[in-house]
């Protein structure tokens, strides 16, 4: 038997004054929930000594309105676990609200999204592509990950919450954390960095979100590598970027004929650890191309996107040489932690600061 996930108590009111006893207003408001599929069949709903308690009412109405209600085959009874939303409803029961929800989009006119919205790509995504296998991307190394001492971690530092721990905390993440942060990088990566210029984000994508609003206006164009990352695709046409696909090779991306294709972008996203999704390292001799593309306002700014896993992490790029490592990875004292973090030039940590993180 289906279960559904209940222990929430509906929105119900009932009004002392109204000419409707208090019974009736219950049944209604069961019944009018229950036909909205705002309560699911196998929905679990409050005893009558409950919600009498919270109405603020006799238990006698309640009673009554729940008796109808199993008269009616709305409700059903289950030995030892309490009343549930029948889950032998009728079809035609449950499907009369959305012809009337029909009929009023109708009378309203058509509704529209947003021109950048439906320029967004359609998600094509190989089943394959997610969920344990071989083929799947994201995945974690579970059987290395350190549950013990993660376990043991949570537990000390839940022990330890203070009223201000509850309290909106830096917007870049936690001073702390960034600092041990910022000497992991330059003492394992050697990447000159400060903990001003990390931002801890919820992954690779949000840092790429909050990169492409940061660093462009609508129309600006953007190198992406071809084949590309999808995550990297929709952020930067979310942005309204004119995207500018340039192929990849051998040696990662071909910067000859991004050039050719677009001699002045704006920004060059690549994954130059693994390409994603081919997989080949970005070689030194392109890197370079790309650093003196820089230095040629060929392409100011290289976001370097990190779409894998633990396992996955990029080579960092220098923040202050006018690029922004993004990486989904944090190695520090032997324990891998899937954190995320952003590393970004000086220049646009005042404006990222300013920028909506909520997700």
């Amino acid at each position: 038997m289906k279960k559904t996930p209940g222990g929430f108590s509906p929105v119900i009111a009932v009004d002392r004054k109204a000419a409707r006893p208090l019974h009736r207003q219950i049944y209604d408001a069961y019944r009018a929930l229950i036909i909205g599929r705002n309560l699911q069949p196998g929905q679990q709903i409050p005893s009558t000594r409950a919600l009498a308690l919270e109405l603020g009412i006799s238990r006698i109405p309640v009673l009554t309105a729940y008796s109808q209600l199993y008269a009616e085959g709305y409700f059903e009874s289950r030995v030892g676990t309490g009343t549930f939303v029948s889950n032998s409803l009728p079809d035609q029961l449950t499907s009369c609200v959305y012809r009337g929800a029909g009929t009023d989009a109708a009378l309203a006119g058509p509704r529209t999204i947003s021109h950048r919205s439906a320029l967004l790509p359609k998600s094509q995504d190989a089943p394959w592509a997610y969920g344990p296998g071989a083929f799947s991307v994201g995945q974690l190394a579970f059987d290395h990950f350190p549950f013990q001492a993660w376990s043991n971690l949570v537990a000390r530092h839940a022990r330890k919450v203070r009223a201000s721990s509850l309290n909106y905390g830096d917007p870049m993440g936690s001073k702390e954390f960034r600092e041990t942060i910022a000497t992991y990088l330059r003492t394992a990566r050697a990447v000159r960095c400060e903990a001003q210029q990390i931002m801890v984000v919820s992954g690779s994508q949000q840092a790429l979100d909050i990169a492409a609003r940061v660093l462009l206006d609508p129309g600006d164009p953007v190198w992406l590598e071809e084949p590309a990352y999808l995550g990297a695709v929709r952020a930067f046409a979310a942005a309204g970027a004119r995207l500018v696909p340039v192929p990849v090779d051998e040696e990662g991306l071909d910067v000859k004929r991004g050039i050719k294709r677009c001699p002045h972008a704006r920004v060059a996203v690549i994954t130059p650890s693994h390409q994603f999704p081919l997989g080949m390292t970005l070689s030194a001799r392109r890197s370079s191309a790309i650093a003196r593309c820089r230095g040629a306002r060929a392409c100011r700014w290289v976001p370097r996107a990190a779409p894998g896993g633990v396992g996955n992490v990029p080579t960092a790029s220098d923040p202050g040489e006018g690029g922004s490592s993004v990486t989904n990875a944090v190695q520090s004292m032997g324990l891998k932690l899937e954190s995320r973090k952003a590393v970004m030039d000086q220049l646009i940590v005042d404006h990222v600061e300013k920028t909506p993180t909520e997700n």
